[in-house]
């Protein structure tokens, strides 16, 4: 990445690794997660002493199988889920050890965890700040109890009313909420009102969200039953188009569709999915991407651990995947880089002459070989990018 007076610009990186954990235990699987997770109660999970030492021979596995992952740095490690704040600390800290032991880390190497607020504690933080954690992102989603029960999940009063306190004195700085927008049974206000509360608070980085229907879930099979509406897509068209500019007046940058942040706090490991960057997918559920090549493990924790992770590995073709993971960036980037590095020539051309074409729609700037969307193109996006896949 380059740093401006202005603006972070984003550049072709090989040399970093980043590593993505899969815990796959919640408390309560929610109704429109599309993610492999199993809803286990408030109890640990049995097999969890288990499933970390799969984590350490799936890691050797692929080292094995790609010699080279040796000479690249850690920058980025991420535990998600599932709820990986419902494992035990002590299986955190042995993992990250026996990752330092495997590879070297970068001097300012991000580790994120993902937390629910059930889980959140000022010891939990405290504990996840002395075994180098630092960075905590938070599945919120909505402080509202109507949206909450909506959507399927576990809800503490308590917890919920304690969480700003408890992140605001954090020893963890770089924190992270989720917020979800277009909930039926909730108005515009509802999101609002929850997004003024962390605005307020100057939390580093929001994650917004529209609620979607994911194929395969409880929610999208309650929207067939006619149990439940499907989301409020008007709503959150609105809401979407507001966002960019208010969040501007509150010091946040925007830097993917969702996400926004203060300067220098976006999700480094995030950014690894949309700059195409290498990144070790750990766990049952979890997908990777190693040497232009993408692989998934199942999504069973129990065949996970039985099995060693089968070494077949696909092709990835940056001739649309770089699109699809690009152009969904609204904050800048050095796009001849990329496409000199990632495309053929053909692909190239076509790429530069269809991202022209958006120049004169008024859609994008192209100054000195550094591309960025304008917010004209955001409820434009998905067909724009079907453009240059095509």
């Amino acid at each position: 990445m380059k740093q401006t007076t202005n603006e972070t610009i984003w550049q072709v990186r090989n040399s970093f690794l980043g590593i993505y954990v899969h815990f796959p235990y919640c408390f309560k699987k929610c109704d429109y997660c599309d993610f492999y997770s199993e809803g286990i109660g408030s109890g640990p999970a049995n097999d969890e002493m288990s499933l970390f030492s799969s984590y350490q021979k799936e890691v050797l596995e692929r080292i094995s199988h790609f010699p080279n992952l040796k000479n690249k740095t850690i920058d980025t490690v991420f535990f998600g889920g599932g709820t990986p704040s419902k494992a035990t600390t002590k299986h955190w800290v042995n993992f990250l050890h026996f990752l330092r032991s495997e590879f070297e880390f970068a001097k300012e190497t991000e580790i994120s965890i993902e937390v629910n607020p059930e889980d959140l504690s000022p010891n939990l933080l405290d504990e996840y700040a002395k075994i180098g954690i630092n960075r905590v992102n938070v599945g919120v989603q909505t402080r509202n109890p109507i949206g909450l029960e909506f959507l399927g999940r576990h809800y503490d009063k308590e917890k919920y009313d304690s969480l700003l306190c408890t992140l605001t004195s954090s020893p963890i700085k770089r924190v992270g909420i989720d917020l979800m927008y277009g909930i039926p049974g909730l108005q515009e206000s509802d999101f609002f009102s929850d997004l003024a509360y962390f605005l307020e608070a100057g939390l580093p980085h929001l994650s917004l969200y529209s609620l979607t229907l994911e194929k395969g879930t409880q929610y999208s099979r309650d929207v067939k039953d006619r149990k439940k509406s499907e989301p409020e897509e008007k709503i959150q068209s609105e809401i979407l188009l507001t966002l960019p500019e208010l969040m501007e007046k509150n010091g946040y940058r925007w830097y993917e569709v969702s996400n926004y942040a203060k300067p220098g706090f976006e999700s480094k490991h995030n950014l690894k999915y949309w700059t195409y960057e290498p990144y070790l997918g750990i766990g049952p559920g979890a997908h990777g991407f190693i040497e232009g090549s993408r692989y998934g493990n199942p999504r069973n924790a129990m065949t996970y651990q039985k099995k060693p992770p089968k070494n077949q590995y696909e092709e990835a073709t940056p001739n649309t995947e770089l699109a699809l993971t690009l152009f969904r960036l609204f904050s800048p980037f050095q796009y001849l880089e990329f496409f000199q590095t990632y495309l053929e020539l053909p692909t190239q051309t076509k790429y530069i002459e269809t991202i022209h074409k958006w120049e004169k729609q008024g859609l994008c700037s192209i100054v000195s070989g550094v591309f960025q969307w304008k917010k004209e193109a955001l409820l434009l996006l998905d067909d724009l990018i079907l453009e240059i896949t095509e």
